[in-house]
């Protein structure tokens, strides 16, 4: 058994969290939801196609915008379900697909490569491809391009004209996309021979990591979140294990290490590494309708400027709301 752990992680980061998109209406908000597919994002060297999922209301606007990373070995469908939430309360959500998977054609297809890592379980070369710097500011400049192109977003997806709010945005992920997240809302990591590297980007309000990383792991110290001065919301859970067998203690390093001001924890019972999105380990548990919850009342409050949400957040009415399976702490 103690063989297969490695195996079990491996499986957990290089595989994909959810389904393209979600069917049931679980939770759904008022707005009917459109989703724009497969539309590419050139960065201006011409050395960079960035291909994008984009969910938003059919009707109004405009509206704050949420970037997604997903985590390693996902691609711009994951954590469609979540991303169909929020968008029916009134947000475009933009999904890239970054480039940084193991042994995985552009097209999402698995080949022999990507299923000899899973069944050797190379632990080691998959943490050697989350430390690589060379990946993570590749992550980052993903998000970066899509910052930059907001404006003109329209011309590539036409119906997304009049919807964007560029002054509101909000950047969430999972996993390797948590870290990239935290990345560009201020977190600093030693990268080679920088040390406290920041990425941090001035136009984005507020981040939401999902089972995000601790300290020994990506450049990550107890130093990094000095400078997170911008609201987080950080989410694990009691199973919720790092790439190197982390438990949910290191979880809730973010969250720990973190100035007060605006910063909440949810750590949602019985949630492992691919609970939160809709996904694999989440059928049935009720752990996707915390994770819509907690983050729908977050955004609210912080790109919508929402004080019955914040006031939402800092109360008991969340834990009574999800029937005591989550625990939500706040500073």
């Amino acid at each position: 058994m103690r063989n297969l752990i490695p195996i079990m992680i491996a499986v957990c980061y290089l595989v994909p969290s959810a389904v393209a998109d979600d069917k049931s209406k679980s939770n759904q908000g008022p707005l009917a939801v459109e989703v724009a597919d497969n539309f590419a994002l050139q960065d201006p060297a011409g050395k960079k196609e960035l291909l994008c999922k984009a969910y938003y209301p059919k009707t109004g606007g405009p509206y704050p915008v949420i970037l997604f990373s997903h985590g390693f070995g996902g691609n711009k469908d994951s954590f469609g379900p979540i991303a169909q939430h929020w968008a029916s309360h009134g947000y475009v959500v933009i999904h890239p697909s970054h480039n940084d998977r193991i042994g995985r054609q552009r097209n999402g297809a698995r080949n022999e490569d990507n299923d000899d890592l899973i069944v050797r379980g190379r632990l080691g070369g998959l943490l050697d491809s989350l430390n690589d710097p060379d990946k993570i500011r590749s992550r980052v400049a993903d998000l970066v391009l899509i910052l930059d192109k907001l404006e003109d977003l329209p011309k590539s997806v036409p119906n997304l004209n009049g919807k964007i709010d560029t002054q509101s945005i909000g950047v969430s992920g999972h996993s390797f996309g948590a870290y990239t997240a935290m990345l560009i809302g201020g977190v600093t990591a030693d990268l080679g021979k920088e040390e406290g590297k920041s990425f941090f980007d001035k136009r984005v309000k507020c981040i939401l990591p999902i089972s995000g990383q601790g300290t020994g792991q990506q450049g990550l110290t107890k130093k990094s979140w000095d400078s997170l001065h911008l609201p987080m919301m950080t989410i694990t859970g009691t199973r919720d294990r790092g790439a190197g067998g982390q438990g949910v203690d290191w979880k809730k390093e973010p969250y720990k290490y973190s100035p007060p001001g605006d910063k909440y924890l949810v750590v949602i019972d019985a949630a492992n590494h691919v609970s939160f999105g809709g996904g694999l380990g989440a059928r049935g548990s009720g752990i996707t309708d915390v994770v819509k919850l907690s983050t729908t009342h977050f955004w609210d409050a912080y790109l919508k400027k929402a004080e019955a949400a914040k006031e939402y957040l800092k109360s008991d009415k969340l834990v009574k709301e999800a029937a005591g399976r989550c625990a939500v702490e706040n500073k």
